[in-house]
């Protein structure tokens, strides 16, 4: 009994700090921190910076430069050092949950419970990313429609940027927005928030529209016709994208057909012939 008791403080307490360093960003905050850009520090954060300096003392640049490109298209504020710190202390949390579930100990299961909670955070933030990149990929031809409905209305390009996103419900791309305007506000020219935005995003639909209106600014044509085209476009390549997945998807249904269904199949046809052939026989 006690040593179910102890799976299950095991369980509540690995939950607990799965919650508190991945928290789901609310609209509220989400808003405050297009607006204000004023974000309070979580009280995670404390407990991660008694290990950043440890981390800080490993001379790994190539790791830290791609692990904080990754953590800026997953969307996440923490540092390299910070998110080494929750790779450790995952780790270590998989270490003792492999320790309170056996009582053999065996050095090859502890190495690999070791390893496996190190990598468990790569993962998780393949899949975020790989999840962002997805849903602005679907909002973009609709952001796209509402930037050139505003610059057409008359609004200037950044103006356009802020209306839409305080109209517009809280997503990645609107984030991404808010953080652009954000920059062009404290002083940076339209032309490197938008280069930033495409590096931060990183995704091949993002970088064509980054780099239709780093044209269209330089060579003072019209944002408004370069917004229209742009959707157009936008909305070609989702409808091809569609297209593409439509011709996919017989050839990922072949395998569970295969599978499941055609062995249920064999079995009710020939199921009854293989009966009486059996009863036959045995007659």
């Amino acid at each position: 009994m006690l040593y179910f008791i102890s799976l299950l403080f095991i369980f509540i307490a690995v939950f607990i700090i799965t919650s508190y360093l991945f928290p789901k960003r609310s609209e509220q905050r989400i808003r405050e921190r297009l607006v204000s850009g004023q974000e309070r520090k979580r009280g995670i954060e404390s407990i991660l910076d008694l290990l950043v300096p440890l981390n800080k003392c490993l001379t790994l640049p190539r790791l830290k430069e791609n692990l904080e490109k990754r953590l800026v298209c997953g969307g996440l504020e923490f540092t390299a050092e910070q998110f080494l710190a929750i790779k450790e202390i995952i780790s270590v949390v998989c270490c003792l949950f492999y320790l309170l579930s056996t009582r053999a100990l065996e050095p090859t299961y502890f190495i690999l419970s070791l390893v496996a909670g190190f990598f468990l955070p790569d993962l998780w933030l393949k899949n975020r990313i790989q999840k962002r990149q997805q849903k602005i990929r679907r909002v973009l031809p609709d952001v796209v429609d509402l930037l050139s409905l505003s610059v057409e209305a008359g609004l200037d390009f950044m103006l356009a940027v802020n209306r839409v996103v305080r109209e517009s419900k809280p997503n990645p791309f609107i984030e991404e927005l808010g953080r652009m305007w954000q920059e062009n506000r404290i002083g940076r020219s339209r032309r490197e928030a938008l280069l930033n935005m495409g590096k931060r995003i990183n995704i091949s639909d993002i970088s064509s529209f980054v780099r239709t209106l780093v044209q269209a600014d330089r060579m003072g044509t019209s944002i408004a016709e370069a917004l229209r085209n742009l959707s157009q476009e936008v909305r070609m390549q989702r409808f091809q994208r569609g297209e593409k997945l439509a011709l996919q998807a017989p050839v990922k249904l072949l395998i569970p057909l295969m599978l499941f269904i055609l062995p249920v199949v064999l079995i009710i046809v020939a199921g009854p012939i293989l009966l009486q052939f059996m009863k036959q026989g045995i007659g």
